[in-house]
Formats: C-alpha cells, sequence, structure tokens
C-alpha cells in the first residue's frame, strides 16, 4: 500500500500492516496499548480510536493486528540522515523499520490499531 499526505493533519500514512502481538499493558486514560511484536522482539505504543476495542483486549494475550502507521510531518530534532525515513513518501519501508525507528524517536511515529483477531 503506497503512502500519501494528508494536508489536513500533522502526520502523514505509511503502510497499513497484519502483525502478530502480545498486548503488555492498557492504559485506558489515554486509549493506548504497550504491545510486543512477536518478529521484532520490540515494545511499542499503539494508539487503539476505537473504545469498543480497547476493551476487548486483554493482557498478555496474542492477536493478530491491523495496524496503521503514521509518521509525523515535522521532522525537527531528527538526525539529517534519518531525515530521508520520514520525509520521503515513495520509499517503501517495512514495518520492522517503523518498529525498531519508533524506540529512537518515538514522538514521531505512530501506530494505530483498526481491528484484531485470534491467530
Amino acid at each position: 500500500m503506497s503512502s500519501f499526505s494528508d494536508n489536513t493533519s500533522d502526520w502523514n500514512f505509511r503502510i497499513f500492516e497484519k502483525r502478530l502481538i502480545v498486548v503488555k499493558t492498557k492504559n485506558a486514560e489515554v486509549q493506548k496499548i504497550a504491545v510486543l511484536d512477536v518478529l521484532t522482539n520490540l515494545m511499542f505504543a499503539v494508539e487503539v480510536p476505537e473504545p469498543v476495542l480497547f476493551q476487548v483486549l486483554a493482557v498478555n494475550r496474542e492477536y493478530l493486528a491491523n495496524l496503521k502507521v503514521f509518521t509525523s510531518k515535522k521532522s525537527s530534532n531528527v538526525d539529517k540522515k534519518f531525515t530521508n525515513f520520514f520525509e520521503a513518501l515513495d520509499i517503501d519501508q517495512g514495518m520492522d523499520d517503523f518498529i525498531k525507528a519508533f524506540w529512537a524517536y518515538p514522538t514521531k511515529i505512530r501506530f494505530e490499531l483498526t481491528d484484531t483477531e485470534e491467530p
């Protein structure tokens, strides 16, 4: 799926992918979950915009999750050698790349859960 720029937002949609995750914690105040990606063995935060979906997620349970990835349109405070990663929308990066980049630039990458299914 190709990337596109949404001029009404501060975020660029990058990819949509299905991943096997384990929900580690939930925070109802901000509608976010912390997940462990099974393939990379890395944790990252995921927004859950749908309250009903947030309620049914169980901690320490595996899910096959459909995730949207967004990157910030504001690349300030990003090392010059990584600026292209955030600004070049026509470059195909994989989900693994975004998960790893989240550890270096957590405010520049957003993950959003759209739905889940049992693995």
